[in-house]
């Protein structure tokens, strides 16, 4: 069991590791760099990742596909439930620390073979979208929904609400939405969702 001295080394050297690859990117940040950054030995540092492979995956793994798991709310609307579920996707994906961090993994994939195979075997690997598949893929079966497979759905859910304002955010094309004009977007971005997937009703 790790210690909570275990967990705040591990925790240093993750942020260390971030700043790091940020500011020289993959192919110049290195264990030796990590380590005396973090004011470790690199011994030490190696007890907690193997590899700056190891590493940097972990990093990415924990800063960019955070564990999200929808609730079942039997007893609220689909809507309701729904409207929790971007909402809470929101806070996740438009932090500024967590798209400032996936800028440069974009732009790490153009030069780093290494962490291009890295994100498409960690997008594989991530829950996120897929739990929210399954909550969606329930939700076609319960027939509530309607779609023909629940990756279009939930690429297109995403699409509609939080795409657009974390597109023009990683690309500085726009400036942050107001909680209030953010509000509005992710709303309306549901109900064309709704309006698309709701059931016709039997004549």
């Amino acid at each position: 069991m790790s210690t909570p001295q275990d967990l705040d080394r591990r925790s240093t050297i993750l942020k260390v590791a971030c700043t790091l690859l940020q500011e020289q990117g993959y192919h110049h940040t290195t264990m030796d760099h990590i380590a005396h950054q973090a004011g470790m030995s690199k011994k030490t540092l190696y007890l907690f990742f193997p590899s700056k492979r190891n590493l940097i995956e972990q990093l990415i793994l924990e800063e960019l596909f955070p564990p999200f798991t929808p609730a079942p709310h039997p007893h609220e609307s689909l809507e309701s439930q729904l409207r929790l579920m971007i909402f809470q996707m929101a806070d996740i994906f438009l932090c500024e620390k967590r798209l400032s961090l996936l800028r440069t993994i974009i732009g790490e994939t153009n030069r780093s073979p290494s962490i291009q195979q890295l994100m498409t075997e960690l997008f594989h690997l991530a829950g996120s979208k897929t739990n929210i598949q399954n909550w969606l893929q329930a939700q076609k079966e319960a027939g509530t929904l309607t779609f023909a497979n629940a990756t279009d759905a939930a690429d297109h859910l995403f699409g509609l609400t939080i795409g657009g304002p974390m597109l023009s955010r990683l690309a500085h094309c726009g400036a942050a939405r107001n909680k209030a004009d953010l509000q509005r977007y992710l709303e309306e971005g549901l109900r064309i969702f709704l309006h698309g997937c709701t059931p016709l009703p039997l004549s």
